[in-house]
Parts: C-alpha cells; sequence; structure tokens
C-alpha cells in the first residue's frame, strides 16, 4: 500500500503525529509512506524508519506569493511529486482547510480524515471520503486522536504514544557534539523561555532565579534558542551575569529543530515553554517539565516516559505576580528528578 500522510505542521504537532504514522508503516507490511509537510519542519522526519519519503508543501510562503514564480514552480513540483506516488491512501491528520487542499490534490481512492465533530476546520471534512469522528472526552489529547485514524485504517489498537524521535538522537550534528565535548560530563539542564507566542514564555527574571536554585544542586542551566531570538537570549544571559558573580545560565550552541534533541538527550533535565523543543525533549526520555500558560494541558502536554507540566499560577499568587515562580519550578523538577 501507498499512503500519504498530511500533517504540515506546527513543530509541537508534528513530533504529536509521529507516533500515527509509525502505527500505520508498522501494521501494514510493505507499505511505503510519504508524509507531507511545511519545509521548516521536514529535518524532522528525516532519517526516520517509518518516513520513505518526505513532500515539502511550504504553504505559509505560498499563500503569502501566491503568484510568484517561485510559490507556482513549488506548486508544480509539489504536484508532480505527489501524483507520482500513486497513493493508494491520504489519511489527512491535520483537519484544517490548507491540508485539504493537499488532500484534494492528490488522486486516491481512499482518503481518510477527522470527522464533522472532531476536525479543527470542517470544510476539511468535504475533501476526504472516509471520516473519524474521535470522543474527545474519552480521547483528548492531539496524539491518541491521530492515533485513531491510524487505528482505523488498520483496525488494530494498541499502538505506541511515545513519538519515536531515535533517528533524531542519533544523528550526528558538529555544532551540537562539538559544545557537548566540550561540557564534559557536567549535569547540565535545557531551559526553553522562548516561544512563538508570547502568552506561553517564562518570564527571563523567573528563569534566572530559577538557574540559580538549580546551579546549588550542582546542575549548570543551559539557555536553547533559535532563529531570530539571539538578541533575546544574550540579554537573558546578560541578566544571568549580572545577578549573581558567576553566570547561572550559559549560551547552548546554536541548534535546528531536528539538532534541538539530540542536545536534549544529553541533559539531565529539560525545562520549558509549551512549544515544539520541550515536547521533543519529552519524546526523547529526557526528564521534561513543560510550563503551561493559556493552552489545554489535556490536549498538549508532552508524551515521554519522564515528562510532567506545572500549570501557572493566579495572578494574585505572590506579590511578583510570577506565571511560574522559580521556587514552585524548583520544587517540581526537584520531584521529577527524584
Amino acid at each position: 500500500m501507498r499512503i500519504l500522510f498530511v500533517r504540515l505542521s506546527s513543530f509541537g504537532d508534528v513530533v504529536f503525529a509521529l507516533p500515527a504514522a509509525k502505527a500505520l508503516k508498522a501494521a501494514l507490511p510493505g507499505t511505503r509512506l510519504a508524509w507531507a509537510v511545511e519545509g521548516a519542519l521536514a529535518p524532522l522526519l528525516e532519517g526516520a524508519h517509518y518516513v520513505d519519503e518526505i513532500l515539502v508543501a511550504n504553504t505559509r510562503i505560498w499563500r503569502k506569493e501566491l503568484l510568484g514564480r517561485r510559490t507556482r514552480e513549488e506548486i508544480s513540483d509539489f504536484l508532480r511529486r505527489g501524483r507520482g506516488i500513486g497513493a493508494d491512501l491520504v489519511v489527512d491528520a491535520q483537519g484544517l482547510f490548507k491540508s485539504a487542499l493537499i488532500t484534494a490534490a492528490i488522486p486516491a481512492a481512499r482518503k481518510v480524515g477527522f470527522g464533522w465533530g472532531s476536525a479543527p476546520e470542517r470544510i476539511n471534512c468535504l475533501f476526504t471520503n472516509e471520516h473519524v469522528d474521535v470522543d474527545r472526552a474519552a480521547r483528548p489529547h492531539a496524539v491518541d486522536q491521530m492515533l485513531a485514524l491510524a487505528e482505523h485504517v488498520t483496525g488494530k489498537t494498541g499502538f505506541e504514544r511515545v513519538p519515536d524521535v531515535r533517528h533524531l538522537v542519533e544523528r550526528e550534528d558538529p555544532i551540537v557534539d562539538e559544545w557537548l565535548q566540550r561540557i564534559g560530563s557536567r549535569p547540565f539542564a535545557v531551559l526553553q523561555p522562548f516561544s512563538s507566542k508570547v502568552n506561553k514564555e517564562w518570564d527571563a527574571d523567573d528563569a534566572v532565579a530559577f538557574a540559580e536554585r538549580l546551579s546549588r544542586d550542582g546542575i549548570q542551566s543551559v539557555l536553547r534558542w533559535g532563529p531570530g531570538e539571539e538578541s533575546r537570549a544574550a540579554e537573558l544571559i546578560a541578566l544571568s551575569k549580572k545577578s549573581s558573580s558567576s553566570p547561572s545560565i550559559l549560551l547552548a550552541p546554536p541548534t535546528t529543530p531536528a539538532s534541538s534533541a539530540r542536545l536534549a538527550a544529553r541533559a539531565a533535565l529539560f525545562v520549558g515553554a509549551d512549544t515544539g523543543p520541550t515536547h521533543l525533549a519529552a519524546a526523547a526520555g529526557v526528564p521534561t517539565l513543560a510550563l503551561f500558560g493559556p493552552t489545554a494541558v489535556e490536549r498538549f502536554s508532552p508524551v515521554g516516559p519522564r515528562a510532567a507540566v506545572l500549570r501557572e499560577f493566579p495572578a494574585d499568587y505572590n506579590r511578583s505576580g510570577s506565571r511560574w515562580p522559580a521556587n514552585a519550578v524548583h520544587e517540581a523538577a526537584r520531584r521529577l528528578l527524584a
């Protein structure tokens, strides 16, 4: 069987979709699975033994430059490659209008997606011919909802929920590996205070105060940062140096979405906002503490063998109004490491 699996974005949701893709590949012998994904997230799939082909669909760029020459060429190439798969089945694991356009463009006898009561955007249902309505009360998590699609296709249950990211942890990265060699056997914790959404972020003062507590436990804190966050990272490191005679936080090497898994896998602890690298660390088996604010914990909590969540505190919890006070984060981290 030849399957096109559609989950274009976002970072965390692509991580959450890995179990469904792996389930389809494992439960249907001889299956060839291609995955349609945004170009920036394609490295998350490279090297996964359960993904045979990656089709890049830069829908975010295409929508901004719909009439541009580059857009026309990329869409034409995507359609050529997608139709060349000869798909027997398309599984739309996103349930949005943008994924529906991909699903509609690829010929296949079967097109499976979420039902009218489950699809995030109901218009998506018009482009699939087999609908899976997931009981959100019984299966609220995004991982389980996408696994329901695989269960429908395969007729099997009991699939592994933890995303398999061994291909990322094992992938050598010169920059990360050189940094790990320099830090040696010294235990460190990766901090991920930044997010694509401001209302998810960890306050810099609280992150520094937590790092100071962690240093007294003999664990060095390391700040992970991504593209476009260089200046903010520098400001946080400067704040760390200012508040102590020795910096409680070191700057991590530059990482991609994929190489952040290799960095996290060597850490003693990962503490971060509700964002992709945090979910990737949890999947890699690292003790991971996710700081949750406005998003639903039941749907988006990290999935891993040693993952925990700390919800934000009410604004009147203390005089500082901290959403995640350093002492509370430190206490939760110590419980996780116990």
